[in-house]
């Protein structure tokens, strides 16, 4: 029964969540074989102060993306 868990940033919307967590799950599946049923995900979320990628703190990958849609406005669907 895998178990995965999954530290990242605060600020994915819920939406972008479900389809982390189904990615992770369809991709152990195909690697190791184990149902679908038995696949657990867990994601932590961090603020980015508490965050740090190659020797730099509070990187925000994902606040600044978020900034970064804010500034843009609005996203129209076709």
């Amino acid at each position: 029964m895998p178990f995965i868990q999954c530290d990242l940033e605060v600020g994915l919307s819920d939406e972008e969540k479900l389809v982390l967590v189904k990615k992770m799950t369809d991709v152990t599946h195909n690697a190791i074989g184990s149902a679908y049923e038995h696949i657990n995900v867990v994601l932590r979320e961090h603020p980015t102060a508490n965050l740090g990628e190659a020797g730099q703190p509070g990187r925000g990958l994902i606040s600044r993306r978020n900034a970064e849609r804010a500034k843009a406005g609005p996203r129209r669907v076709a």
